[in-house]
This record gives structure tokens, sequence and C-alpha cells, in this order.
């Protein structure tokens, strides 16, 4: 008896000096904006700022795109706690300045396009721990300045467009494991470095716009099972390059825009069976072999305009009735031509009139 009374005191005893403490209800996700955070606000308001804020009324987005900005606002925006979304496209921006952002430990999109913030910047980029999308476009960045962003685990898509990278150290990236987008539109990339692309088995887009490519650097490429969307237009990609794209199953999306492919390379094209959207514009291309892109039944968007395309080679288009959109402006298609077969494609919008934009 007097050996369970003992007990109870024991376990009396522990519950109440137990070192568990009951779990916080609240978290800087749902604590009101302190005093400091609304003078913040204010700031960034009076400046032209734009912003969004959570249902607790903590600010996740900050907007300056092509507004003025100031290095004491930078600071102040860098003690924001929920700041998801930094976007300074076009602001006059130098690295001097982004240094008072400091390393927000919560922000996930950081747009610094058109602005000078440099490749000098890249070291205190590369300790955003939360960051997943970051774009440049025409900031001063080459190739040994982006191993500072290895550590962005996190990463899933980086705009490199119109910088001075040729792609020489895109191996040193490849700890970027959940990278999904590669924008290189306009820079000095090199065949050469289309290797460097393995090690970045997620990747879902790559846009090499007018680069220094020919494209038969892709038959190293075929473990990017993941790819969807390509774009080479404007670049020297060739017959020989289209052959390789064959590795890539799941490619939906295929910008060959001013390429160097010729007739041959249509057969090729047309057992990728996956596309739903192609571009053919402005290539040395016509009636030969048109007729097999009617294998590709997944295909909505078709563009064959500047091309030497005539009637004869759009009637073989026709059983493309799954098509939403055909383009087939600035070729020898004529308004007789183009009525017969847009009569056998009810469904179909199709252009054949050039219309320049505004």
């Amino acid at each position: 008896m007097r050996s369970l009374f003992l007990l109870a005191l024991v376990l009396l005893f522990a519950g109440c000096h137990s070192s568990e403490t009951p779990a916080s209800t609240s978290s800087v996700a749902d604590t009101a904006p302190t005093q400091d955070q609304l003078a913040t606000e204010a700031m960034i308001t009076n400046a032209g700022g734009r912003i969004e804020k959570d249902g607790a009324g903590g600010i996740t987005l900050v907007d300056f795109a092509g507004k003025p900005i100031d290095a004491n606002l930078m600071k102040r925006i860098g003690t924001l706690p929920r700041l998801q979304k930094l976007l300074l496209r076009g602001c006059p921006l130098t690295d001097d300045m982004f240094a008072k952002l400091g390393t927000p430990a919560s922000v996930q999109v950081l747009d610094l396009r058109e602005t000078s913030v440099s490749g000098a910047s890249l070291q205190q980029i590369g300790k955003f721990p939360a960051l997943k999308n970051l774009q440049f476009r025409g900031n001063a960045i080459s190739d040994n300045q982006l191993i500072y962003l290895a550590g962005l685990s996190n990463l899933k898509v980086l705009g490199l467009d119109e910088t001075a990278v040729e792609g020489m150290t895109l191996e040193q990236l490849k700890g970027l494991k959940q990278l999904e987008e590669l924008f290189l539109f306009g820079t000095p990339f090199r065949e050469a470095s289309l290797p460097g692309l393995a090690h970045l088995p997620k990747l879902k887009k790559i846009r090499l716009r007018r680069t220094l490519i020919n494209g038969h650097g892709l038959e190293k490429l075929d473990e990017l099972t993941a790819l969807e969307d390509l774009d080479v237009s404007e670049t020297d990609f060739d017959d020989q390059a289209v052959e390789h794209l064959a590795a890539f199953k799941n490619l939906k999306r295929l910008n060959l825009w001013a390429t160097k492919i010729s007739n041959d390379a249509v057969p090729k094209v047309a057992e990728i069976t996956s596309l739903e959207w192609l571009n053919l514009d402005r290539n040395a291309i016509g009636d030969v072999y048109i007729g097999e892109l009617t294998n590709l039944e997944n295909l909505a968007w078709l563009h064959l305009g500047s091309t030497s395309l005539s009637d004869e080679g759009l009637m073989q288009l026709a059983p493309m009735t799954h098509l939403k959109n055909l383009i087939v402006t600035r070729t020898a298609v004529t308004d007789e031509g183009a009525a017969k077969v847009a009569a056998k494609m009810p469904e179909t919008e199709l252009q054949h009139i050039y219309v320049p934009e505004n």
C-alpha cells in the first residue's frame, strides 16, 4: 500500500515538472505586423511601390518594377519577415544598394532584370535559403560568378537572358537538382557548353534562342527526360541536330524559328508525337514532306509562315482537324487555297494574311 502511495507521488511530481511545453499557437505567419513593419509599409507605398499581404497583414510581395528606389528603402525591405516576392525589374539598382537588402530568409522570387546589379552580387544572392525563381536580363554576369549560386538547392527557375554567360561553368551548378527552367536567350552560350546541362535532370524548359549553338551537343543530353519546352530559334540548329530530339519523349513545345533546317528535317520533327506546339517559321522548307506533320496528333498550334509552302502543301495538312491554330503567312498560299483548306478544318483558326504588330 505504501509503495502505491509513493508511486503516485512520483508520477504527480513528474507531471508538474515536465520539461515539455505546450506548442506555441503563434508564429511569424500569423502574428500582427509590428510598428516598425508598418512604418516600412508606409515608406514602400509612399515611394510608389506595390505590395501584397497575407491574411494576417504581413507583406509578402514588394514590386518596384521601373520605379526609383534607394539604399535606405532596400535595407527596410530586407527586414520584412514574410516577404516572398521581390520584383525590381528596371529599377536604378546598383550592387551597393542591393547589398543593403541582406539575405532575407523567406524570399522565393527575385527579379533583377534590366538593373545594374551585376555578378558581384551573386555571392550575396547565393545565401537566400528559400529562393526558387531568380531572374536576370541584360545584367553584367559572367561564367566565373555563377558558382556562387551552386548552393541554391530550392531553385526552380534561373533567368540569364542577355548576360555574358557562355555556359562553360554549368557543371559547377550540379547542386541545382530542382532546376526546371533555364533561360539563356541572347547570350554567347556555346555548343561546347551543352553537355553541362546534363547535370540538371529536372529541366523542363530551356531557352537557347540567339545563342552560338548548332544543336549537335544535344546528343549528350538524352538523360533530360523531363524536357517539355525547347527554344533554339535564331541559331544554327540544323537537320542533324533535329535527329537528337527523338530522345525527349515528353517534348511539348519546340521553337525552330529562323534556324538552319531544311525539308529533310520535317520527317524527323514529325516523329516527335508528343508535340503540342511547333514553330517552323522562317525556314527553308516547303511542300516536300510537309504532309508528314499529320502524324503529330497532339499538335494544337503550328506556324509555317515565311516558308515556301504553297496551296498544294497546305492541302496535305487538311487532315489535321485537331489543330486550333495554323499560321501560313508570307508563303505562296493563295486566298483560294486557304479558303479551300479552311472549309475542311472548321475548328482550326487558319491565318494566311500577315498582319504586322502595332
